[in-house]
């Protein structure tokens, strides 16, 4: 995703025309038969002669499985800083992430929707904290993606590797592909600031409230509380991205938001994004962060 601009969900789809020519990108969307399992591709390549880019990619709470075809990639999340050479499993992305992009670099990523990932391993998803993602080649087995990324390597054309990455999915999914998790499809509830939506999502279906919290831990990764706060602060986000370059309300957005006072607000700006609300505002208006194309649910 190019640093130069900010980059919406519509503007994602003309990203590649809108890139200087040393550098190609495009977004592909899900097979529909994968469509509740990841939501697209976004696939970057540049020539030799090309400028490194430095991309920040803005938190999604979604997981990302790369494989990278060209020099090592530098990624940082937070203080933590490492190097991708053929794939790697990020996620969910909770902060800000930046990484670039070397001269020759050649690069897919797929984006998982909320559960897709969990529905392609099988395994519960708090394994694979951002804080421990030292260990998270070890309980995917990584043995199997370099095999993947081998057969990938000797693609002449993306379409091929595209394809091919969508039928590994299928083979390999371990609940099915068709859309019947019915706490996924509650998830927009937790937009709702007058609902409490573990309590109502646990009241539909004769849970308890503990029930949801393990669900969405073993599902997702992390806590229903925690994707609370998130579509709020990603409400935040989206606002002030469609606004700029226009002047910041901030006490209208601390009323708009539902937040106690600009502290509360600041917080959750250090928290996802490790700077202020005006160094966030500012960055926008220099057009140096993108955003993830939007999820299908939330």
């Amino acid at each position: 995703m190019n640093a130069t601009k900010v980059q919406s969900e519509s503007q994602l789809k003309l990203y590649e025309n809108e890139m200087s020519a040393p550098t190609s990108s495009q977004l592909v969307e899900a097979d529909e038969r994968l469509a509740t399992i990841f939501s697209h591709f976004y696939c970057v390549q540049q020539d030799s002669n090309a400028h490194r880019l430095v991309q920040q990619l803005l938190p999604n709470y979604e997981m990302l499985l790369a494989f990278n075809f060209g020099p090592a990639i530098s990624v940082q999340l937070d203080e933590r800083a490492f190097k991708v050479h053929r794939t790697v499993v990020l996620g969910p992305v909770q902060t800000l992430l930046r990484y670039e992009l070397p001269p020759g670099g050649d690069l897919i990523v797929v984006n998982f929707t909320l559960n897709g990932f969990y529905r392609l391993l099988g395994q519960p998803m708090h394994q694979f904290r951002l804080d421990e993602w030292q260990g998270a080649n070890d309980v995917l087995n990584s043995q199997v993606f370099d095999t993947l990324w081998e057969e990938l390597s000797h693609m002449t054309t993306l379409a091929d590797r595209l394809q091919r990455i969508s039928s590994y999915i299928l083979t390999h999914l371990k609940f099915g592909r068709e859309s019947t998790d019915t706490i996924i499809n509650s998830v927009p509830l937790f937009n709702q600031n007058v609902v409490d939506p573990v309590k109502a999502i646990a009241a539909d279906r004769g849970l308890s409230a503990r029930s949801i919290q393990l669900y969405f831990q073993t599902n997702l990764g992390y806590s229903a509380k925690d994707l609370t706060r998130f579509l709020r602060f990603k409400h935040v986000m989206t606002y002030l991205i469609q606004r700029a370059p226009n002047a910041v309300d901030w006490p209208g957005i601390v009323d708009q938001f539902g937040y106690h006072d600009q502290s509360h607000l600041i917080r959750d700006f250090r928290h996802f994004l490790g700077m202020t609300p005006r160094q966030f505002s500012q960055q926008v208006r220099q057009g140096a962060v993108c955003v993830s194309k939007a999820g299908k649910i939330y």
